[in-house]
C-alpha cells in the first residue's frame, strides 16, 4: 500500500521546476540585457568625454599657437628695431669719422695716420649698412609668414578652425565606435567669438604697446646719449651725443636717429651766443615718410637741431633704408582675445557636445542582437527616446600659469594671447545644456 502511494507521487515537482527555470531564465535574460544597455550607455558617456576633451585640447593648443606666434612676431619686430638702430648708429659713426678726418690732418706727426684710420672706419660703417638692411627684410618676411600661418589656422571668421575641430571630434568618436554621431549643443559653443583678428591701426597698437614695453627695457633702444665739456657762458665748449630708436605711433614702423654736435658758447654784445656745429649724424627707418614730427629721439631734435635736420636730409640717411620689405616694419595683423573676453576677469571658452547612437546599432535584444524576445519577455527589451541613446559632455579652456597666480610682482595675470598658458579641462554639464539636449532628441 505504501509502495503504491509513493509511486503515484513521482513527477509532481517537474511542473514547479519548469516554472522556476522559466523565471530564472527570464531574470538572467533581463540582467544580461540590462547589462548590455548599461555597457552601451557607459561607452557612450566615455566617448562623449573623450570627444569633448579632445576638442578642448585642440582649442587650447590653437590659443597657445597664437600666443607663441604673437611672441615670435614681437621678437622679429624687436630685431627690426635693432637693425634700424644699428644702421642709424653706423651711419652716424661713419659721418662723424669722415668729418673728423678732415681736421685730423692738422694734428702734428700723427695727423695723416689718424685721418686714414677715420676714413677706414667710415668705409667699414658704410659696408655694415647693406647686411643691416637685409636683416630688416629677413625679419619682416618672417613676420609676414607667421601672420599668414595664423590666418591659415583660423580662416575667415574662424571657419577653418571650427571645421578642423569638428573633423577631430568626429575622428575621436569613430575611433571609439564607428556608429556614434557627434552634435554641438546650440548656444553652448563660444569659441568662434572668443578670439578676433586685430587688423585696424588702432587694434594693432595693442601689440605695439607690448613691443614698446620691450623697447624701453633696452638702453640701446631708449637712449644713446652722452656729453662731455662745459656748456654755457661766459666761455663753454663741449660735445653732445643724442639718439634713440622709436616705434612710430606704436604701429607704423621703426625710425632711428643719432647725432653728435660740437656746442660752443661765448659772450657777445652782452648776451650769450651759442653755436652748434654738426659732427656726426645718421638716420634709418623701416618705412619712408613716417609721421615722426613729434618724436625727439632722446632730445636729439632739441639739443642737436642742426645735426638732426642734416640726419633727416639725404646726407644723413643710411644706405638701403627704408628697405624694400612687404610690411615695412609695421606692426602686423594678429589674433588676440575678443574685446568681451579681454574685459572678463577670468576669460575662458566652453563647449558642450552631444553624442548619439542609434538603437539599431546597439548590442542588446532591442538592437542588433539576433535574439529577439517575444511575449512577456518583450517587456525587458528596453525603449529609447527617438530610437537612440545620447550623452553630453562639457569642456572648458582656461588660462592659468603652471604656478597659479604667481608673477614677478605676485599679481594675478589675466589671460591673453601673448602668453601660452591655455589649458583644457572637463566641466560639469549645466542644466540648460541638458534641456537643450532633450529638445534635440525629441519626445515620444
Amino acid at each position: 500500500m505504501l509502495t503504491q502511494r509513493l509511486f503515484r507521487q513521482q513527477g509532481q515537482a517537474l511542473p514547479l521546476g519548469l516554472v522556476l527555470l522559466s523565471t530564472v531564465a527570464g531574470v538572467a535574460f533581463y540582467m544580461f540585457n540590462t547589462g548590455q544597455l548599461v555597457q552601451e550607455k557607459m561607452s557612450l558617456t566615455n566617448t562623449a568625454d573623450a570627444v569633448a576633451y579632445s576638442a578642448g585640447v585642440y582649442e587650447a593648443r590653437m590659443l597657445n599657437f597664437d600666443a607663441y606666434s604673437n611672441r615670435a612676431m614681437i621678437a622679429n619686430e624687436i630685431a627690426i628695431g635693432q637693425a634700424v638702430g644699428l644702421a642709424s648708429w653706423a651711419k652716424y659713426a661713419g659721418t662723424a669719422s669722415g668729418n673728423l678726418s678732415k681736421y685730423a690732418y692738422l694734428i702734428p706727426v700723427w695727423g695723416p695716420a689718424i685721418a686714414n684710420a677715420l676714413e677706414k672706419i667710415k668705409q667699414t660703417m658704410d659696408i655694415m649698412l647693406t647686411p643691416l638692411a637685409a636683416a630688416v627684410v629677413t625679419h619682416d618676411s618672417a613676420i609676414q609668414a607667421i601672420k599668414a600661418s595664423q590666418l591659415a589656422v583660423h580662416g575667415p571668421a574662424n571657419s577653418i578652425a571650427l571645421a578642423n575641430r569638428k573633423a577631430l571630434m568626429d575622428a575621436v568618436a569613430h575611433e571609439n565606435d564607428p556608429n556614434i554621431h557627434v552634435d554641438l549643443i546650440p548656444l553652448a559653443d563660444d569659441f568662434a567669438t572668443f578670439t578676433s583678428r586685430y587688423a585696424s591701426r588702432d587694434q594693432r597698437k595693442r601689440m605695439g604697446q607690448v613691443v614698446e614695453n620691450e623697447r624701453k627695457v633696452d638702453d640701446f633702444f631708449k637712449r644713446r646719449n652722452w656729453e662731455f665739456g662745459i656748456f654755457g657762458c661766459p666761455v663753454g665748449i663741449g660735445l653732445k651725443k643724442r639718439g634713440s630708436t622709436e616705434l612710430i605711433n606704436l604701429v607704423d614702423g621703426w625710425k632711428s636717429m643719432d647725432t653728435l654736435s660740437l656746442h660752443t658758447y661765448r659772450i657777445r654784445r652782452f648776451s650769450c651766443r651759442h653755436r652748434e656745429s654738426p659732427l656726426g649724424y645718421g638716420t634709418a627707418f623701416s618705412k619712408d615718410g613716417l609721421g615722426d614730427s613729434g618724436v625727439s629721439y632722446a632730445r636729439s631734435r632739441r639739443d642737436n637741431r642742426r645735426a638732426s635736420a642734416t640726419a633727416d636730409s639725404g646726407a644723413g640717411r643710411a644706405k638701403g633704408f627704408a628697405p624694400n620689405s612687404v610690411g615695412m616694419g609695421a606692426i602686423p595683423e594678429f589674433y588676440e582675445l575678443s574685446e568681451s573676453a579681454l574685459n572678463s576677469s577670468d576669460p575662458k571658452t566652453q563647449l558642450t557636445i552631444r553624442v548619439t547612437k542609434s538603437k539599431a546599432d546597439q548590442r542588446y535584444s532591442g538592437g542588433n542582437s539576433i535574439v529577439k524576445p517575444s511575449g512577456s519577455l518583450a517587456l525587458y527589451e528596453g525603449e529609447h527616446q527617438s530610437n537612440e541613446s545620447a550623452a553630453i559632455a562639457r569642456v572648458e579652456v582656461y588660462f592659468e600659469r603652471p604656478t597659479k597666480n604667481a608673477t614677478a610682482q605676485s599679481k594675478t595675470e589675466l589671460g591673453s594671447l601673448f602668453n601660452p598658458y591655455w589649458q583644457a579641462r572637463l566641466a560639469p554639464t549645466q542644466a540648460s545644456d541638458r534641456v537643450k539636449a532633450l529638445l534635440l532628441q525629441g519626445f515620444n
